[in-house]
């Protein structure tokens, strides 16, 4: 699969793209939410040319003028859930994190921060393409 991940924090960035490049995946990093829409919308002369992302990884606190939640409301504005799923990680508190809930659908997992290769491989392979 091709996977964008937007992470402002590069350790973290690394961590999740090389967990899952060992399942063979093909990583896409983004460290704003510029970037990773940039990449999504760019317009382009040829669609054979432009990166086509199977699933989306999103931090929700950005700094900048885009949060998570304003790359994932753009992304799924323009795309449906079934056509490109999105995986959340975090590591805001719990009353954050309810208050996050309420704007996200309850069917975006949500990994919080820390969390164990196993838990971010597994999530993805469910939503691989049988």
């Amino acid at each position: 699969m091709n996977i964008g991940i937007l992470d402002d924090n590069v350790a973290i960035l690394d961590f999740v793209a090389a967990t899952l490049a060992m399942d063979g995946h093909l990583i896409f990093r983004h460290t704003t939410g510029e970037s990773m829409l940039n990449t999504l919308f760019a317009p382009s002369s040829s669609p054979e040319s432009r990166v086509r992302y199977d699933l989306v990884i999103l931090d929700l606190l950005l700094p900048g003028n885009l949060s998570g939640v304003d790359v994932f409301l753009r992304i799924r504005k323009a795309f449906d859930a079934e056509d490109l799923p999105i995986i959340v990680i975090t590591a805001v508190n719990e009353s954050t994190l309810e208050q996050f809930r309420r704007i996200l659908p309850d069917d975006v997992p949500i990994v919080r921060k820390p969390f164990y290769p196993r838990q971010i491989r597994q999530l993805v392979a469910k939503m691989v393409p049988a």
